[in-house]
């Protein structure tokens, strides 16, 4: 049988995997991103992007797509119908008390946008397209093995039932999470083929799915008129009839989502299209409206994080690694920051440019913030609304911290990045408050205003998938030490010179406090925007001092 080859092959196109295929391009790695759907989804689902999450975007070049189809947060409000005209907020949903002080120091982006799944998958594809990436629908994975040369996988077309064999480098499962046998319509051919962690016989960690349990009900129906003007996503509904939760998708789609008890007795098998269309008319409350049932799915939380994120040359990403409960909307934003994480190290690795131990670092790196998320993702402003039923207090208060720990306030402990210090190991998560995000290693760099030809700029705008070079006013010979070095190791490694005649302004003469390093000192940030070294001092060689850490962060010791 006739084979295609790719240096990477991704499984699912979901929000993770459409990132992990645009950031591979950025790299100059080509890929064959396959999807059993046959479109991308038209459902709400995964609603909001955090900062974090934005500035990888913005590094891609989307920020103006981004920014087009997606709005500044919105409130929610609790009414007695949707077509009610009195409503006010709902308790312990205030997002606005959730943005830290000093967000405007921290990024140039806003602390959370709305920007649903029905609005960001295709956008992604957009760019998929755009950029000349391959990106198949209809397709799925049947089967792969994998040795030490690469991962050989068969490929089945869903609709034609044609199969194929595909060879590459490395298999990433961006394909969700584990198949669980409760879903709605989950056909033969669901169950005949596991997901890739399942394949690979990934064990998990984790509270496991937690005791509450939901329907959402995704329907069809004129009702943009009632939520229209109003600076909402969420519509929660409390009447005798009905309670649950209206969220916005595209034009006439929407989603309505319920809590049932089994405990007393109730079954989501009692919730067919009939009692589901009845159900969503009573919510809406508006005499003749025609609702039309799409779909009807069980859905109950869970955190569940794989134990492995690697296993020789296949990789989990987004559901596929750890999933968490909506509770503080964190599960699609870590799956896309992960696929940062693990763009450039198989590109480095790839190109030649990185030994291959680089690609534990992924594991080393990501899989402690996954732990973390999933844990902090028990409980959140959402739940006080959708727990209704066994409302298990799973976090702590003492547990409970701000969201943006979550988002960036962590630090890295690997190989890939050069630590100062050794306060906590490689396995636990090591945690930074908001005015600790001072250029140290393993932290993403600083946001700090610069000025270029007349142009306001930030640091962050600079992200563009290649290793920088910050130096300060002083530091200008570390420019040439990093022309010469990135010659040497056959690496792309852009330089600026921040404060010095002739380099980029620091408009907030914020060098030293922002990035934590003298006058003379230097900054290397990875392609992902994450601090890797930084000095103090100018030596008598910069070059072969630069030259040493690049050596040692791309594991290059042995080539």
């Amino acid at each position: 049988m006739a084979q295609e080859h790719v240096p990477v092959l991704i499984v699912g196109a979901g929000g993770a995997g459409l990132s992990l295929s645009l950031l591979l391009h950025q790299q100059g790695i080509t890929t064959m991103l396959v999807e059993r759907r046959l479109d991308v989804s038209w459902v709400p689902r995964a609603r909001n992007l955090n900062f974090r999450t934005l500035e990888v975007l913005r590094g891609l070049g989307l920020q103006e797509e981004v920014y087009a189809v997606g709005d500044r947060f919105m409130h929610s409000y609790l009414k007695e119908t949707l077509a009610s005209p009195e409503q006010k907020g709902v308790p312990g949903l205030n997002v606005d008390a959730l943005i830290p002080s000093n967000q405007q120091e921290i990024s140039l982006e806003p602390f959370v946008m709305y920007c649903p799944q029905s609005r960001l998958e295709p956008l992604l594809l957009a760019a998929n397209k755009q950029r000349g990436c391959d990106v198949r629908y209809g397709v799925r994975l049947v089967s792969f093995k994998q040795d030490e040369a690469g991962v050989t996988a068969t490929l089945e077309e869903v609709a034609t039932g044609r199969s194929y064999v595909v060879s590459a480098d490395y298999l990433v499962g961006s394909d969700g999470a584990h198949t669980r046998p409760d879903r709605f319509n989950l056909s033969a051919s669901d169950v005949r083929h596991p997901h890739i962690r399942e394949l690979l016989g990934i064990q998990s960690q984790g509270y496991g799915a937690i005791p509450e349990y939901f329907i959402f009900i995704y329907f069809r129906a004129p009702w943009q008129p009632l939520i229209a003007g109003r600076e909402a996503d969420v519509f929660v509904i409390n009447n005798s009839d009905v309670q649950g939760m209206f969220m916005s998708g595209k034009g006439d789609f929407g989603a309505f989502l319920i809590n049932y008890q089994p405990a007393k007795g109730e079954s989501y098998e009692e919730y067919t299209p009939e009692r589901c269309q009845t159900l969503v008319e009573k919510a809406i409350g508006q005499a003749g409206m025609k609702v039309e049932i799409i779909d009807v799915v069980h859905w109950q939380p869970a955190e569940d994080v794989a134990e492995q994120f690697q296993k020789g040359r296949v990789f989990l990403v987004g559901d596929a690694a750890h999933t968490m409960p909506a509770f503080k909307g964190l599960g699609l934003n870590t799956a896309v920051q992960s696929a940062q994480n693990l763009a450039w190290k198989l590109a480095a690795v790839i190109h030649e440019q990185a030994g291959p131990e680089l690609l534990a670092t992924y594991q080393i790196e990501r899989h402690p913030v996954g732990r973390f998320a999933a844990h902090q993702s028990l409980t959140g402003p959402v739940a006080s609304v959708l727990l209704q039923g066994v409302a298990v207090d799973l976090l702590s208060k003492a547990e409970d911290l701000p969201l943006f720990y979550s988002m960036a306030g962590y630090r890295y402990r690997s190989q890939a990045t050069m630590v100062e210090d050794a306060s906590s190991s490689e396995q636990e998560i090591a945690l930074l408050d908001r005015e600790e995000f001072t250029g140290l290693p393993g932290s993403r760099v600083p946001h700090l205003w610069l000025g270029l030809g007349g142009q306001r700029l930030s640091t962050l705008d600079l992200l563009d998938g290649r290793f920088i070079l910050f130096a300060g006013p002083a530091g200008i010979p570390w420019q040439q030490a990093a022309t010469e070095v990135a010659g040497s190791l056959g690496i792309k490694l852009a330089t600026y010179c921040v404060g010095a005649d002739g380099g980029l302004l620091d408009l907030e003469n914020a060098w030293q406090t922002k990035m934590g390093v003298s006058a003379e000192g230097a900054l290397l940030v990875r392609p992902d925007g994450f601090v890797a070294w930084r000095t103090d001092t100018l030596p008598t060689s910069p070059e072969a001092s630069l030259k040493q850490v690049l050596i040692s962060i791309l594991c290059r010791k042995n080539f």
